[in-house]
């Protein structure tokens, strides 16, 4: 007999069990691996065509930009910017672009409006992940968002 490895359960257990049934850990059933599964290989969009902006000079300094403006993470506030996020995913925020037509001239426009980035940490960016690829339904509008910023007032 030997003492049941559940945290602070001093039950006797036979040696060749670890737990007692209290404290056995809950086996997941095939319909949680499999909900989890379809969370994992959904995609949010990110391909190899918008991994090569990632590496642009115009990226590399909108990001340096944004870790400026948002030292902090915006979701925990606790630790340092690590990761420049697209709130709405970056395929999506390019294809909403094409599809209004407003930047005839530059078919990534949408990878790269302001309004749709945020500074995350490390975790908070993989917990976001995780909510984007079980996002369901229509994205919101990264144009909308555009046109809500405040313009800027020139003085000449």
């Amino acid at each position: 007999m030997r003492i049941c490895s559940g945290a602070g359960c001093l039950r006797a257990v036979p040696d060749d069990v670890r737990f007692c049934d209290e404290c056995r850990p809950h086996t997941r059933t095939s319909q949680t691996v499999q909900a989890e599964s379809e969370i994992r290989d959904h995609t949010t969009g990110y391909d190899a065509g918008l991994d090569k902006l990632r590496k642009c000079g115009r990226w590399q300094l909108l990001r340096a930009r944004v870790v400026r403006e948002e030292p902090f993470c915006v979701r925990c506030g606790l630790r340092p910017t690590e990761i420049v996020d697209h709130i709405v995913p970056a395929l999506v925020a390019v294809q909403q672009a094409r599809d209004s037509g407003r930047y005839p001239m530059d078919r990534y426009a949408g990878y790269y409006l302001r309004t749709n980035l945020q500074g995350l940490c490390r975790p908070c960016h993989g917990i976001k992940t995780l909510e984007d690829k079980a996002h369901v339904g229509p994205w919101t509008s990264v144009l909308e968002k555009e046109d809500a910023k405040p313009k800027r007032k020139w003085f000449f």
